[in-house]
């Protein structure tokens, strides 16, 4: 199994991202053995009260500068940018970091960030696919002639290249998840329990055409005492969990390392092969503790 760690890119109102933690967290997590750090996606979150959160392929192009072998991953919701633009910064994020970008790219599920782009948010499962086989092609192939919606493409070529980059598709639901199986890389989950977790695979199972997938599931962490309020706190504050959907707080892992290093196991039985850990409040202790956990779990 490889582990991941979530880094906080964005921070409930009243705050600002502290970009010297961000870029300590990251360098702490590739100390400690950590495959990748990710970051999160949104262009608006919330209204009266705002969530500031840094772009995230700006943010890691920042934690890239501290950071020389962990992978870079990022949740990005696709349909608010054009493909040429998102293919553009993903390779170039790519190049400056030496190959070490992974993408999930998603629908997304806030309207209001759809109707300020001007884009459709009742086709954006629709968008999503289609912009997803541009950008691959944006990506990799040296004489793109396309023609999608409003835009025209004759003899596009994007330098530097980035065909190595793996894209996968965050998804909750039954056709959305089918969505993964066939166009991505494979799937990541959020927030999901392992007989959930399960579940999902099944259905990748039928729909990916015998292709060999990855899967990813994100969950929240804590070592220590009151691990299970500190997880269900750190959600309300921070996450918004789909009542639609089969995330749960209950995927949290937490209490003492006996204990997470048995709910990872359980993770890893369930067929997870890239567990992200989301530590509660993004302490940098908590990343030194998971650091001790994790290593007997790294493929």
């Amino acid at each position: 199994m490889k582990i991941g760690l979530a880094l906080e890119n964005f921070v409930p109102p009243g705050g600002n991202v502290d970009v010297q933690k961000l870029a300590k967290m990251a360098k702490l997590a590739e100390e400690h053995g950590f495959e990748s750090v990710w970051t999160w996606d949104h262009l608006l979150l919330g209204s009266k009260k705002v969530y500031p959160i840094l772009e995230p392929v700006t943010a890691l192009s920042y934690v890239s500068a501290f950071t020389s072998k962990i992978k870079l991953g990022t949740i990005y919701v696709l349909p608010l940018r054009t493909p040429l633009v998102a293919a553009k910064l993903i390779s170039s994020l790519n190049y400056i970091s030496g190959n070490r970008l992974m993408l999930t790219v998603v629908a997304g599920w806030y309207e209001k960030e759809f109707l300020a782009v001007g884009t459709d948010f009742a086709q954006r499962g629709r968008i999503l696919s289609d912009y997803l086989k541009l950008l691959r092609r944006l990506l990799r192939e040296s004489d793109v002639n396309e023609k999608l919606d409003s835009m025209t493409f004759l003899h596009a070529n994007i330098e530097p290249k980035a065909e190595n980059i793996k894209i996968f598709i965050g998804a909750y639901l039954e056709n959305p998840i089918k969505r993964a199986a066939k166009l991505s890389d494979g799937w990541m989950a959020y927030y999901y329990k392992e007989e959930d977790f399960t579940e999902g695979l099944k259905i990748i199972e039928r729909h990916s055409l015998g292709r060999a997938l990855e899967n990813s599931d994100m969950v929240p962490v804590y070592v220590g005492e009151d691990g299970r309020q500190k997880v269900h706190e750190f959600t309300k504050t921070y996450m918004d969990l789909p009542e639609w959907s089969k995330c749960s707080v209950e995927s949290g892992i937490y209490g003492t390392e006996k204990d997470v290093a048995e709910r990872i196991e359980s993770y890893k039985k369930a067929g997870v092969s890239r567990l992200v850990l989301i530590p509660a409040y993004y302490e940098l202790e908590q990343v030194e503790k998971l650091g001790k956990i994790i290593r007997d779990f790294q493929l």
